[in-house]
């Protein structure tokens, strides 16, 4: 503050308009100056004046004095940054308001959990208001008020303060004023000491006139002692170049047998009376002496810098400075201390050069990627500075050089990598042409080569990559970062390029085609940059096989599974280093099976997976079934197999051509598949290949499973139950290789086909399949091959289906032995027929038909046949015949006995009475002929079995039972009259006849018996035409009931039978079985019947 003012009237200037006048200069001199009493002139800058050159009067201050007074000017009232109280207040109502709302609404949806209203409260509490959840909103609605309850008394507190604002008010404004005061008197205070300094450099000396006379007028100064210099001559040409030769060898003398120089120094040359010491990359100095003295020092004469960027050390007082310090060391040390002196100027220099240029990257196109500092002589350069992690520097500066063994000191370079350092042998740190640019491209180019190189060190682990079957592939570089590069091949047809972006440390994924359609927000900055690339390249070469397989695999009519419909753990179901998957399905596959390509760094793997679902009754796939999450059906899968090692096998073009094989493949995979799952869980029938060996191989080729086939050991409930006196031979060899032969376009179903081999070779079996309909079965022509083709759904077993086709075709093949030894020539055979000649001319022929009947159910699980004891299917015979041969009167009963388990009963007994019948028979037919459908049948024929018929003459009354027997220890045909007690009164001619043409007589093969007639078996015929004709000579009876030629018989009477034969039923009808006989003519030649044209073969793919 002003003293002059301190008890007077108050004086406020503006603070902003202050200024010092010529009053304020007046009271100055009046307070603090003394005048001198002596009254003389004062030069002040060289002109003449008064000390007191202004003196105001007092009558003139007492003007000034009073034309300053009066009212001050108001203070100026501050008010920035104040705001209404009332603002306040608003904002913090509508706050409390809205957390009111928001609580009310979270409490709404807190669920009070009910609670029992029968008991009783033990302390005389409500029980429900003790329950956690109204506790919990209890204490949310306290913790809410003891809030807004602080933050209220906070506004009170605030509308008291307010109460006092104008005061606080005013007390602000007088406190900007004093600061506006201080201000001021700082300011005048900074120009009095500008005004000084400057008043310093505008001084002048008092000039000396008196000795500048002298010199003017004598020429010289008498004060001044004469010291006898004489000027020196006048220097030649010759003079000085000789002066300049004895310099020459006066430094040469020196150099070479006194001065001790120091190991940098030893390159120098001696001319124009200097040295020149050269330096390599640092200068070039030139030095000179004043005597000959050997002892005296050197000089500086000039230096020249040989690094690059440098420029000449300017004229002037820097190289003054310079000469006067390089003189000083060369006195003080010698040439060994210039060295030192100038090599530490020399890096101290290029440090600076360093630093300027890192500078200047940091500010341009480096602009944050670096961070520079300059620490004494010691510059660090750090990059990729926003990069997160350990972080990357390198470090110039001036090292020691003991190491070296000589000591001198020079430029070093450090480079430290994610925190640790590392060698820098090959960092191009080039310290005479200096680059930092240059070292920075270097360092960071080392660094993306070791990065790249460390992710093709860890991918060439992978098994897809060392294998070869993804190439991969890297460039690196030691000068340029954009030269470094790792290329590897995602798919067939896609390709990835990796590099660094420089500047930032950024990795860079280009995949051809584009394929990083995802965000990579995922990355981790606690991995190293060659983990993160190995996984980024990782996830995006499973993703591009994954959605390249997905495309595909939509070309071969799979679908894609939703994921969300099924319940799956990953973990379990595919190894752990799987990164993508992806489920399909096919409307073409049964059962509960899917498809799933997962792939990893590897191996792109085919997984079959079977799985079951949740909900009841619903067990399959079904042609459409839609895998949605919002159906109530669960899908779950419960484990895995692999079925491949890559996604494409085959290096072929992706064509239709090479899907459709895929598609192929794996459809027959699924199905071997299926098989082999289903014999492993059998654990009763050995197999090969193994489940976990189970492949696709490489040529696309489905694998063969081969099963060992034992009927002996097979479970009781796949043995086919054969008929009483089949025999259960063992054709087959115990080897079978099944096959996968396509889809049948007609079903969809799979094609399996059973390749095997007989034990031994049986006749004519190539000629016998080719005349049946049946296409599965099929021999070879010639050897003992044979195929069996089976159909399933894919996805299911055919194992069941194939234990009974090859306990059939052993069954089969057991028939046409059967039927070779009893000479009857087989003329087809199929697993469900075999036709075969019944007599050795082949006029004659009949078909058994083999059915084991359909499975009790389909599908029958494995644990069910292990633990079962029934047998699944049972092997069912019938014959047949053509309605023009004669056996068609004992089809039924010949069926009987060979399905019957009997001693008597079976396939060999049939045949042996289909021999034994068939004479029989076409006397029988000859009878009963009437060629021309006219006249009427006389005899009516009943067949009770196969070796009971009865001959009913109705017209006479007769009886006739024929039968098998034994007579004298040979099979014949025996006949008895059965006609019961009867009046023969009228028919004594005719009983006579009997009498004497048959019971009383012989014949060709047949003798009466008195009581009967017994007839060998191929005789039986003329047995029966002497019957026939004894009554043909017998006029017919009155009143007789006659046959008519058609067949077509009248009403039969009580005691008549009808002309046509019928078989009566197998357990009625059929007595036991005629012994067998001793032994059997032969049934003569058998004929070779040709080739059918009517039926196809069958063709094997």
């Amino acid at each position: 503050m002003d003293k002059a003012n301190v008890g007077g009237t108050r004086w406020e200037p503006d603070a902003d308009d202050f200024r010092y006048g010529p009053t304020s200069l007046a009271s100055a001199n009046e307070i603090g100056s003394h005048p001198e009493p002596k009254a003389e002139s004062v030069q002040v800058n060289g002109a003449p004046g008064s000390a007191d050159t202004f003196k105001p009067t007092p009558k003139d201050s007492a003007a000034d004095a009073g034309s300053n007074l009066g009212p001050p000017p108001e203070l100026e009232h501050i008010t920035q940054g104040f705001f209404p109280f009332t603002t306040l207040i608003n904002r913090s109502v509508q706050q409390c308001w809205n957390d009111l709302t928001d609580l009310v609404t979270e409490l709404a949806e807190i669920q009070v959990s009910p609670q029992g209203q029968g008991t009783a409260p033990v302390n005389g509490k409500p029980p429900g208001t003790q329950s956690s959840e109204n506790v919990h909103k209890k204490l949310r609605v306290l913790d809410f008020a003891h809030g807004k309850r602080a933050e209220f008394i906070k506004l009170l507190v605030l509308s008291q303060w307010g109460r006092q604002a104008a005061d606080v008010s005013k007390l602000i404004d007088i406190q900007g004023f004093i600061r506006s005061r201080h201000q001021a008197y700082a300011g005048a205070l900074q120009w009095l000491g500008d005004m000084k300094r400057g008043l310093v450099m505008a001084q002048v000396a008092n000039p000396d006139l008196k000795t500048a006379l002298e010199v003017l007028t004598k020429g010289k100064v008498v004060a001044m002692s004469y010291l006898g210099y004489k000027p020196p001559k006048p220097l030649t040409a010759k003079s000085a170049l000789k002066k300049l030769q004895k310099l020459n060898r006066v430094i040469s003398v020196r150099l070479a047998l006194h001065d001790q120089l120091p190991y940098p120094f030893q390159s120098y040359r001696v001319h124009d009376g200097r040295v020149t010491f050269h330096v390599p990359g640092e200068f070039e100095l030139d030095l000179s002496v004043g005597d000959e003295n050997r002892s005296s020092q050197f000089f500086f004469v000039d230096i020249r810098f040989l690094f690059s960027p440098s420029s000449p050390i300017p004229k002037g007082w820097i190289l003054n400075e310079l000469d006067m310090k390089v003189n000083n060391v060369l006195h003080d040390r010698g040439l060994t201390g210039c060295f030192d002196f100038l090599h530490s100027l020399v890096l101290t220099n290029k440090v600076q050069t360093f630093f300027k240029q890192a500078i200047s990257l940091a500010r341009g196109l480096w602009s944050d990627a670096l961070r520079v500092e300059l620490l004494h002589r010691t510059l660090v350069v750090q990059y990729w500075a926003a990069k997160p992690g350990a972080k990357n520097w390198i470090e110039i500066g001036v090292k020691s050089g003991r190491q070296h063994g000589r000591g001198v000191p020079y430029l070093g370079l450090r480079w430290m990598r994610d925190g640790q350092e590392v060698d820098s042998g090959d960092v191009q740190f080039d310290t005479d042409s200096i680059s930092m640019e240059s070292v920075l491209r270097s360092v960071i180019a080392l660094h993306i080569s070791h990065i790249l190189a460390s992710a093709y060190a860890k991918l060439s682990e992978t098994l897809l990559v060392s294998s070869g079957e993804l190439p991969l592939q890297t460039l690196l570089s030691t000068t340029e970062p954009a030269n470094c590069e790792l290329n590897i091949q995602l798919t067939l047809s896609r390709r990835l390029r990796v590099s660094m972006e420089p500047m930032s440390g950024a990795s860079i994924l280009s995949a051809t085609p584009n394929a990083l359609e995802r965000p990579e927000g995922d990355r981790s900055p606690d991995k190293s940059s060659a983990d993160d690339i190995v996984s980024r390249i990782s996830r995006l070469r499973c993703t591009a096989a994954i959605e390249e397989v997905e495309s595909n695999m939509k070309i071969l009519g799979f679908e894609i599974v939703n994921p969300r419909g099924l319940r799956y753990d990953a973990g379990k179901i595919f190894p752990s280093n799987v990164l993508r998957f992806s489920f399909f399905s096919h409307r073409l596959w049964g059962r509960n099976w899917i498809l799933a390509a997962a792939s990893s760094m590897d191996s792109d793997n085919w997984w079959l997976t079977p799985f079951q679902h949740a909900v009841p009754g619903r067990s399959s796939l079904g042609t459409n079934m839609p895998f949605d999450a919002d159906t109530n059906s669960t899908t779950i899968l419960r484990s895995a197999k692999a079925i491949s090692t890559t996604f494409h096998p085959v290096q072929q073009p992706l064509n239709y051509a090479y899907f459709a094989d895929l598609g192929h493949c794996l459809s027959g995979v699924l199905a071997v598949h299926a098989n082999v799952h289903y014999l492993s869980e059998l654990q009763c029938i050995a197999f090969h290949p193994p489940l976990q060996r189970l492949r696709v191989e490489s040529d696309l080729q489905v694998p063969d499973l081969f099963i060992r086939y034992e009927p002996a050991k097979l479970p009781p409930a796949l043995r086919i139950a054969l008929p009483g006196g089949l025999k259960k031979k063992s054709f087959i060899k115990d080897t079978v290789r099944l096959a996968y032969h396509g889809i049948d376009p007609r079903t969809g179903a799979a094609i399996m086909v059973a390749h095997g081999n007989l034990l031994i070779p049986v006749k004519a079996l190539g000629a016998l399949v080719p005349k049946c309909e049946d296409r599965s079965l099929v021999f070879q022509q010639s050897g003992t091959g044979f195929a069996l083709r089976l159909n399933a759904p894919v996805g299911d077993s055919v194992m069941v289906d194939l234990i009974r086709t090859l306990q059939r075709l052993e069954s089969a093949l057991s028939i046409v032995e059967s039927l070779q030894h009893k000479k009857m020539a087989p003329q087809s055979l199929s697993l469900s027929r075999i036709a075969f000649a019944c007599n050795q001319k082949g006029s004659s022929s009949a078909v058994v038909h083999m059915d084991s009947g359909p499975l009790s159910k389909q599908n029958v699980e494995p644990t069910e046949i292990a633990l079962g004891t029934d047998p699944l299917f049972v092997l069912r015979l019938s014959i047949s015949f053509d309605r023009s041969m004669p056996q068609r009167r004992i089809q039924e009963s010949l069926t009987a006995i060979l399905n019957s388990d009997s001693s008597d009963g079976g396939f060999d007994s049939a045949m042996e009475i289909l021999s034994l019948t068939l004479p029989l028979l076409q006397a029988l037919d000859r009878m009963t002929a009437n060629s021309s459908g006219k006249g009427l049948l006389k005899a009516q024929v009943t067949v009770h079995s196969a070796t009971s018929y009865r001959i009913h003459y109705p017209a006479h009354q007769y009886r006739f039972q024929i039968i098998a027997g034994q007579h004298l220890s040979r099979m014949a045909w025996i006949i008895r009259d059965v006609s019961g007690a009867q009046d023969r009164s009228g028919q004594a001619q005719l009983v006579g006849k009997l009498k004497d043409e048959l019971y009383d007589s012989k014949g060709d093969g047949w003798r009466g018996l008195g009581n009967g007639v017994v007839a060998e078996v191929d005789k039986v015929g003329n047995l029966l035409l002497n019957l026939d004709k004894c009554f043909d000579v017998v006029q017919e009876a009155p009143g007789s009931n006659a046959i008519p030629g058609q067949r077509k018989p009248n009403k039969p009477t009580a005691n008549s039978k009808p002309a046509v034969a019928r078989n009566t039923a197998p357990g009625a009808g059929v007595p036991s079985a005629a012994p067998r006989p001793g032994g059997s003519a032969p049934a003569g030649p058998t004929s070779k019947p040709g080739p059918s044209k009517d039926l196809d073969p069958i063709l094997i793919e």
